[in-house]
């Protein structure tokens, strides 16, 4: 089956293309105009079909595939995952996603998450950081200012994904995967001289969290880290 003749009617009107390109997939399973195992069409002929250009095409199916809503088969195309296992967290996953135009609250939501995560990882009786102190070490190393913004964003968010995947819950592992994808194209704080530095001393303070070096007074640690990501993440 393909999807034809798709409109961006139903966008949000502070929503993104890619967002709206999300928002129409997930109106379409809901409606039943699309079913596990249906075929999307090419990333081509998304783009014409929409009438918009690749990179919001891609962000939609990147966001799509992290969650597992479509998957993408090697030489066969872009199907709806006919996992059901996946599709039955879509009614959370997908609510995130249509909130995450309101860029004040996703930030607000990722920076208690966060800590969260720190927290649940100090209260593991038995916990690992060497995977966490690595990425930190090879993020001092790697993050140079003749990296894309692209490059740089990702190497960031590995350091958090190190976090994430540190607490072992199912849970914080699926809705943190989905915030992180939303907010990933809006970090485009590197573009900043000074932001590199300023992800490094924020990685390392956490760091130090994390093995009991340093003690965090939450309500002025999550006032700061959303202060830093509202200077850092313009929309």
């Amino acid at each position: 089956m393909f999807l034809l003749n798709l409109t961006f009617n139903r966008i949000h009107p502070n929503q993104t293309k890619t967002m709206g390109i999300v928002s129409l997939i997930k109106d379409y399973l809901i409606e039943g105009k699309l079913k596990p195992g249906d075929k999307l069409p090419t990333e081509m002929e998304l783009i014409e079909q929409l009438g918009v250009s690749r990179t919001p095409v891609r962000e939609a199916i990147k966001i799509l595939e992290s969650i597992g809503v479509i998957q993408i088969k090697r030489g066969e195309g872009m199907f709806i995952t006919d996992n059901s296992s996946k599709l039955t967290m879509n009614p959370l996953i997908f609510s995130l996603i249509m909130h995450s135009h309101n860029l004040e609250q996703l930030i607000e939501f990722r920076q208690h998450f966060e800590m969260l995560l720190m927290n649940m990882v100090i209260t593991k009786e038995k916990k690992d950081l060497e995977k966490i102190e690595a990425v930190y070490y090879s993020q001092v190393e790697r993050m140079t200012p003749d990296l894309t913004p692209e490059e740089l964003v990702d190497i960031d968010l590995e350091f958090h994904y190190a976090i994430l995947e540190e607490t072992e819950n199912p849970f914080t592992m699926e809705i943190g995967r989905t915030i992180y994808e939303l907010i990933r194209p809006k970090m485009v704080h590197f573009k900043d001289p000074g932001g590199i530095e300023r992800t490094l001393a924020t990685h390392k303070e956490h760091l130090e969290f994390l093995k009991g070096e340093k003690v965090f007074d939450t309500k002025e640690a999550v006032t700061q880290m959303i202060k830093n990501n509202e200077d850092m993440i313009k929309e």
